[in-house]
């Protein structure tokens, strides 16, 4: 029978940390890593061990791709270190606890529970609240404590030397979103647009040189079991608390996934654990953009307010875009004449294919305001009329280029309209105006709607 022998492989000298992975993140808040291994081996039997794991990982996800090997079977040890499961095991045996403000005890343990523990000494057994015990020890085993869940490997391979390749898995902790900051130029139409990624790391392991790639779109999962490594959570949270977030400079190169989009990082990058880092989508470009008022209302609705403000920017290659938008947040900022920037309000961005409109809403206006009355109201048994006066006033010094959304239910007809107005669908009609600098403008007309 040939010799078996057991290698442990070390990927560093620092804890919990990944060199030169691959790792490539979705939008449902898990990733794939793809970390090279290599191992030294003997010709035959051999089992390697793997122990620089996520917290995260699924546990019935990873799979290793070695060169010229065998991979008989694949073992997950979960057996981590815990005070809990320790003093369990050590029930019948002789511990020492040292009570708030008393000498130390030692006694046989008889119980550990959450609540209290419970010792024999040689004339009483004593049970103590845990929260009075300043502390609980016990003899040392000769076994070195697990931390952290290892993978191991029973292979087979022909010949001696090095073999190499790829430990796969996923694993939850990972998460990114895009986040657009759109920085409007003076009070033009045009604007700077910089795409960015938000990437997430919430797992116990750090990635130095790392290949990050970026996934949008969701993708059709099932349920996992994962492995979580124990790790107190004022711990988590002072890990979180620390985190600092770096801005890598090159845009990722685009390219299609199946019906996804991957974007991949050019930078090796360093992702600690718990840690956030920001980096670019696409370089910034010059973009124009569309600014439009809304003021939306319902049948009967009278009312006086400052007009939403609606931003539309063209996906186009006229506009210097035609690129595919990942879902995210955009902040929106003014350009000032003295330089500096202030914010003008944000919004949800749904991705936005090539050659789509992309529309924002930014906030309500402090200078275009509407008014709108119904001034006549006669509703009979089988029909109801009103007639409506909306009037826009606009005290800007620019012109306005305002919406005015009518919402009406039912089987309706509209006369005497003022002005213009575009069915958008069987509830809602429009009627698109443009309100001269410092002025006001009445929007006018009458609905009937008729029923059996």
């Amino acid at each position: 029978m040939k010799k078996q022998i057991i290698i442990l492989f070390t990927l560093s000298q620092i804890w919990g940390q990944s060199v030169n992975a691959s790792l490539t993140i979705y939008k449902d808040g898990f990733g794939l890593i793809k970390q090279p291994v290599t191992w030294d081996v003997n010709a035959g039997s051999n089992t390697i061990k793997y122990d620089r794991l996520t917290n995260g990982m699924y546990a019935d996800s990873p799979f290793l791709d070695l060169q010229n090997v065998d991979v008989y079977t694949q073992r997950l040890n979960q057996n981590i270190f815990s005070s809990n499961k320790l003093f369990h095991k050590k029930l019948g045996e002789r511990v020492e606890l040292k009570l708030s403000g008393e000498k130390s005890i030692s006694g046989t343990l008889l119980e550990y529970s959450p609540s209290q523990i419970t010792i024999q000494t040689k004339s009483h057994i004593q049970s103590f609240f845990r929260n009075n015990i300043n502390y609980i020890s016990v003899k040392k085993d000769d076994e070195v404590p697990q931390l952290r869940p290892i993978l191991s490997w029973n292979i087979v391979t022909k010949n001696a030397g090095t073999t190499q390749g790829n430990l796969i898995y996923m694993s939850g902790g990972f998460d990114w979103n895009a986040k657009y900051r759109m920085i409007m130029l003076d009070e033009s139409n045009k604007a700077i647009l910089i795409p960015e990624a938000f990437v997430k790391n919430n797992s116990d392991l750090s990635f130095s040189k790392l290949s990050l790639q970026l996934v949008e779109g969701n993708l059709n999962r099932v349920r996992h079991e994962y492995v979580g490594a124990p790790m107190a959570k004022s711990a988590r949270s002072m890990m979180a608390m620390e985190a600092d977030m770096g801005y890598a400079g090159a845009a990722p190169e685009r390219e299609n996934l199946g019906d996804y989009y991957i974007y991949s990082i050019p930078n090796d990058l360093e992702l600690r654990a718990n840690e956030s880092i920001t980096v670019r989508l696409y370089d910034a470009r010059e973009i124009s953009y569309k600014k439009t008022y809304l003021f939306e209302n319902y049948e009967q609705a009278q009312r006086e307010e400052p007009l939403v403000v609606e931003i539309k920017i063209d996906n186009t290659e006229e506009n210097n875009l035609n690129l595919p938008l990942p879902q995210g947040t955009i902040e929106l900022y003014q350009s000032m004449k003295n330089g500096q920037l202030e914010f003008l309000g944000e919004d949800r961005l749904k991705q936005v294919p090539k050659g789509a409109t992309a529309k924002l809403i930014a906030g309500r206006a402090f200078d275009v305001v509407g008014k709108r009355r119904v001034l006549n109201y006669d509703r009979q048994r089988k029909s109801e009329e009103a007639s409506i006066e909306i009037k826009i006033t606009n005290t800007k010094n620019q012109d306005a280029n305002v919406k005015v959304i009518e919402k009406i239910s039912g089987d309706w007809v509209i006369r005497d309209e003022s002005t213009m107005y575009m069915k958008e669908d069987a509830s809602t009609i429009y009627f698109p105006i443009t309100v001269s600098a410092n002025s006001e403008m009445f929007v006018t007309y009458t609905y009937r709607k008729e029923w059996k």
